[in-house]
């Protein structure tokens, strides 16, 4: 499926080469293990793909400070559209070969959006390598449209391309590579069990309230389930910031500290 997917888009960006515009001169540079944040909107003619780098750097920041993105803001958005009310959003990734240190072939890194931005989403199974090797198909022909010349390049590392745009049945932007914004959506084309979609509400660049998506790690194999890395959060001025997980002695701390708070409360009750 990736091979086939790469060559239709080497074959097209080849005959499309003499219309290329000073814009697609840029260069967007994807390697593999990349994350990528995807965002739509229901009838919107476009998406945007954001490379965040390499997967290791979010499985290794236990325990650091939070962070924005960089270049995602409330201008990039509304250029793209409009406004901040009604935008999909997914943070996606997989392993494609074996022996990689990020993880096992076919390994993936999936959002989960919360329901409750206060409470962290269980743990999701895992599938078969063959079932995850489903979805890493649909993430690679994205990762694929982002780097060719049908994507203009807006800035370092931030891509436009159409959010119809389809090749030789793969699907090349995110609208089409998460089976559109209606019916059965948001999964990869029921290539995922869950939905990986968060969503902005009306009104949300006046809130004061972030939408939340929990971020996992799935190794394939039914055996598994998802190992947290933290949380992304796309806030109302439109910055997405990642929250790594804390480390364990953290979280030790903190559940000591909500020892000593009931035990203090009892005693003064």
């Amino acid at each position: 499926m990736k091979m086939k997917t790469t060559k239709i888009l080497t074959a097209a960006m080849a005959a499309a080469a003499l219309c290329e515009t000073a814009a697609l001169a840029q260069t967007f540079i994807y390697n593999p293990g990349d994350l990528l944040v995807a965002f739509g909107k229901t009838g919107s003619g476009s998406d945007l793909i954001v490379d965040l780098g390499s997967a290791s750097s979010y499985q290794n920041a236990a325990g650091s400070a939070s962070f924005n993105i960089s270049g995602i803001d409330s201008t990039l958005l509304t250029s793209v559209f409009g406004n901040t009310d009604g935008i999909y959003w997914t943070i996606f990734g997989y392993v494609g070969t074996t022996g990689s240190p990020l993880g096992p072939l076919n390994t993936l890194f999936v959002s989960d959006p919360r329901a409750d931005i206060t409470i962290q989403n269980l743990v999701r199974h895992s599938l078969t390598s063959g079932g995850q090797g489903q979805v890493t198909s649909y993430i690679g022909a994205i990762a694929d449209g982002a780097t060719s010349g049908f994507a203009t390049v807006l800035q370092n590392q931030v891509v436009e391309l159409s959010s119809s745009l389809n090749v030789g049945g793969d699907p090349v932007s995110f609208t089409v590579g998460v089976n559109d914004f209606s019916g059965n959506s948001g999964n990869f084309g029921g290539t995922w069990i869950w939905d990986v979609r968060n969503t902005t509400p009306s009104g949300f660049a006046a809130s004061s309230t972030p939408e939340v998506s929990d971020f996992f790690q799935q190794n394939p194999g039914t055996a598994n389930t998802g190992s947290y890395l933290g949380n992304f959060e796309l806030n109302n001025n439109g910055t997405l910031t990642f929250n790594p997980v804390p480390e364990p002695s953290t979280w030790a701390m903190l559940g000591a500290g909500m020892l000593t708070l009931i035990a203090v409360r009892r005693r003064t009750s």
